[in-house]
C-alpha cells in the first residue's frame, strides 16, 4: 500500500509543478527488480522464454544459450558450430507446445534454428536451405500447434514453419513480400508478424494469403515497429521509434495505439499476463511498463540501473516477469504484483526526433560521437618458453574509442572517459613458484609446500605503450606492447617481463559482426592466435638478484617460435554517448574511418523499407532438413 501512495504522491506533485514525472530527478528507490549479472556481460543476452517450474531460458547473441533458475543461478550452454564452422548469433527464443525450447540464429552466413532439450541442455540445430532462403536472417520465433514453430526472416522476407521429430525436420516457407521481424500466433490461429517497413502482417497458413495493416503512428519514427504477441483476444505490438504500444482486433481489424509517457522511451519487447495486462520494456530509458487494456492507462517502473537496455520480456511460470538487459549483460525479474517504486528513468539522447537510441553501459564510457570499442577475453591460454598458463574468462579487457592516426600511420585507441583502458585480472599460477622449477616443478607443485603463502604466484598484464588499431577481415585487430608482471612476496613489486610487442589479428568466428537489428551496437566472437617474442625478466627480488632464477625457470628470453597467445573473446562496438568530455576532433568529425562506421551504425538503427501492397498470396514451399548436433 505504501508504494501505491508514493506513486500517487509523485503524480500529484508533478501535476502541481506542471511537469511530466520523467522530468524530475529520480530519487533513490528500492531495487525491487532482481537482476543477475552474467559471467561475461558482453555475451549480449537478447531473447527470453519461460522455463518450466520457474526461471527462464535466454539467448546470448555473442555466446550461446543460458538458463536462470528461480533463485538466480545461471547455467550456460554452448551451441554447436554451424556448417561453415562459425559460432552464429543466437537471438530470439520460445518454448514449443511440447516443452522443447527453440531459438533463432541471426547469422547471415548460415541461418539456422536450434532446439534445446530442457532436461539436459543438449542442442540440435537445423540450417535453412541457402539456395532457397538466401540471406534468411531469422529474428523472430513463436510456438504453433503440435510442437511446430513459426519463424520470421527479416532480410529474406519469409515466414517459415518448422516441425521436428528426432533428427528430421520439415520446413514450410511463405514468401510475404515484406520484411518480417517478430512473429506470433493469434487467437484466430493465423500467423501475425511485424514488418520493418512499419506494417503488421497476417498470414493465413491454410491459403497463404497475407494481409497487411498500417498503424498510423508506426511510420513516424525508426525503428518503426518491434515485437509482437497475442493475448486477451488481441494482437499487441510495440512502436519503438514512435513511443507507442499498439493493438489490432483480429475480428474487426481495428487498430489502437497508446502513447508511453516517457519521451523517447523506445518500447521494445512485450508480453501479456493471464490477467490481460500488457507489460513491456523501455530499452532507451531502462524502465518496464504496464498497460491496462480496459482503461488505456500506462504505468512505468524504473529498473535498478540506467543504460540496461531492457529488451525482451516474458511471463514466467513462477508468476514473475523475466527480461533481458543486454546493455549491462544481465537477466532480471519483476513481480507484477509488487513492481519497483520510484520515478521512471529518462531516456538516453536519441539521434534526433523519432530516432530514440538504445545505449549500452559500455558506449557511455566513450565520448559522444566517437566509435567505442571493447574487447574482452573469454578464455584461452598463453605459453612463454617453458611456462604455460590458462586464462580464465574476462582476464583481459581493452576499452576505448578510435582516434586519429599517430606517427605510425595507424589509428590510436584512446582511453575511455570513465574507467581504465586496460583491465587485467590477476591470474593464479598453479603450483606457484616451486611449480615452475625445471623437471621437478610439476611434482613439487602438488605437495604441501605449494600451499605456502610465500610460494603463491599470480600474473597480471598492463599496457606498455599505445594501442593501434588494425583493420582485419570482418572487423578490428590491435597492435600494442604489454608488460607481464609476476606477483610474489619474494619477487617484490617490480618483477616484470616486457615490454612484449603483440600483434593481435583476430579471426571473427561468426563470419562478421551482428546483433539483433533492434540493438544499438554490434558485436562478434573472435579467436586470436599470436606468436610473441618474449624478452628477459627484470626487477625480480631486491636489486634484481632473482632475475637469473626467473629467466632460467621460464626459459627467457624466448623467440616467437617458442611462444604463443591463444585467446577467445568478444569485440563490441557502437557510438559513444558520454557528453562530459568530447574532444574537438570528434566534434569536427575529422576521422574518416570513424565517420564511415558511425554512419553505418546510424543507418542500421534508422533502416526503413518500402511498403508493399496491402494483400497478396504468398508462395509456399516445403523442404526436408536434417539436424546437426
Amino acid at each position: 500500500m505504501r508504494r501505491r501512495r508514493n506513486r500517487a504522491a509523485a503524480v500529484a506533485l508533478t501535476a502541481v509543478l506542471g511537469t511530466a514525472p520523467m522530468a524530475l530527478p529520480s530519487p533513490a528507490h528500492a531495487a525491487d527488480a532482481k537482476e543477475y549479472g552474467l559471467p561475461i556481460p558482453d555475451v549480449t543476452p537478447t531473447g527470453i522464454a519461460a522455463a518450466s517450474g520457474g526461471g527462464a531460458w535466454f539467448t546470448e547473441a555473442q555466446g550461446g544459450i543460458g538458463r536462470v533458475d528461480a533463485k538466480g543461478k545461471i547455467t550456460e550452454y554452448r551451441i554447436p558450430n554451424n556448417s561453415a564452422k562459425g559460432t552464429g548469433f543466437p537471438d530470439a527464443i520460445a518454448t514449443a507446445s511440447d516443452g522443447a525450447v527453440w531459438f533463432t540464429d541471426g547469422s547471415q552466413l548460415v541461418s539456422r534454428v536450434g532446439r534445446v532439450d530442457p532436461a539436459t541442455g543438449a542442442v540440435s540445430t537445423f540450417e535453412m536451405p541457402a539456395d532457397s532462403l538466401p540471406n534468411a536472417r531469422i529474428t523472430g520465433i513463436a510456438a504453433g500447434a503440435n510442437g511446430a514453430m513459426w519463424l520470421a526472416t527479416t532480410d529474406n522476407g519469409s515466414i517459415v514453419k518448422i516441425t521436428a521429430s528426432g533428427s528430421a525436420g520439415v520446413l514450410t516457407t511463405f514468401a510475404t513480400g515484406l520484411n518480417p521481424y517478430s512473429v506470433t500466433v493469434g487467437p484466430d490461429q493465423a500467423v501475425w508478424f511485424t514488418s520493418q517497413d512499419g506494417q503488421v502482417g497476417r498470414l493465413d497458413p491454410a491459403t497463404g494469403a497475407v494481409t497487411t495493416y498500417a498503424p498510423p503512428g508506426a511510420m513516424g519514427g525508426a525503428p518503426s515497429i518491434g515485437e509482437i504477441t497475442s493475448g486477451g483476444g488481441k494482437i499487441w505490438f510495440t512502436e519503438p521509434g514512435n513511443g507507442k504500444i499498439g493493438s489490432i482486433d483480429p475480428a474487426s481489424g481495428e487498430i489502437s495505439e497508446f502513447a508511453v509517457p516517457t519521451t523517447d522511451a523506445r518500447p521494445t519487447g512485450l508480453t501479456v499476463r493471464p490477467d490481460g495486462s500488457v507489460w513491456f520494456t523501455e530499452s532507451s530509458s531502462s524502465n518496464i511498463g504496464m498497460l491496462d487494456p480496459s482503461t488505456g492507462q500506462i504505468n512505468e517502473y524504473p529498473l535498478p540501473a540506467t543504460l540496461s537496455g531492457p529488451f525482451r520480456v516474458t511471463s514466467g511460470a513462477d508468476g514473475k516477469l523475466w527480461y533481458t538487459a543486454p546493455g549491462r549483460g544481465r537477466v532480471g525479474n519483476v513481480d507484477p504484483a509488487d513492481p519497483p517504486s520510484g520515478f521512471p528513468h529518462s531516456a538516453t539522447p536519441g539521434y534526433g526526433p523519432g530516432f530514440p537510441t538504445m545505449i549500452s553501459a559500455t558506449q557511455n564510457r566513450c565520448p559522444s560521437n566517437s566509435l567505442c570499442i571493447s574487447q574482452v577475453t573469454t578464455g584461452g591460454n598463453t605459453k612463454i618458453g617453458s611456462f604455460a598458463l590458462d586464462l580464465p574468462p574476462s582476464a583481459i579487457r581493452i576499452t576505448g574509442y578510435i582516434g586519429d592516426p599517430d606517427s605510425s600511420g595507424l589509428p590510436v585507441l584512446k582511453p575511455p572517459v570513465t574507467g581504465k583502458q586496460f583491465e587485467g585480472k590477476p591470474v593464479d599460477v598453479p603450483g606457484g613458484i616451486v611449480g615452475q622449477l625445471p623437471l621437478i616443478g610439476p611434482i613439487l607443485g602438488k605437495t604441501p609446500a605449494a600451499m605456502w603463502a610465500v610460494n603463491k604466484l599470480t600474473v597480471t598484464q598492463s599496457l606498455a605503450g599505445p594501442v593501434h588499431l588494425l583493420q582485419v577481415p570482418g572487423g578490428f585487430g590491435a597492435e600494442t606492447s604489454i608488460n607481464i608482471k609476476l606477483n610474489n612476496s619474494l619477487l617484490g613489486d617490480n618483477c616484470v617481463i616486457g615490454p612484449v610487442p603483440a600483434s593481435l589479428a583476430p579471426t571473427f568466428t561468426g563470419g562478421s559482426f551482428a546483433n539483433d537489428p533492434q540493438l544499438g551496437w554490434a558485436g562478434g566472437q573472435m579467436d586470436i592466435k599470436a606468436p610473441i617474442a618474449i624478452p628477459k625478466a627484470h626487477g625480480c627480488g631486491p636489486f634484481g638478484i632473482l632475475d637469473g632464477v626467473i629467466n632460467q625457470m621460464m626459459g627467457l628470453p624466448s623467440p616467437a617460435a617458442n611462444n604463443s597467445m591463444n585467446l577467445t573473446g568478444i569485440l563490441t562496438f557502437g557510438i559513444g554517448s558520454n557528453a562530459s568530455n568530447v574532444p574537438d576532433s570528434l566534434k569536427a568529425n575529422s576521422n574518416p574511418t570513424v565517420a564511415k562506421l558511425r554512419a553505418a551504425l546510424q543507418a542500421q538503427n534508422a533502416k526503413k523499407h518500402t511498403a508493399k501492397p496491402a494483400a497478396h498470396i504468398a508462395k509456399k514451399h516445403t523442404y526436408k532438413l536434417k539436424a546437426r548436433h
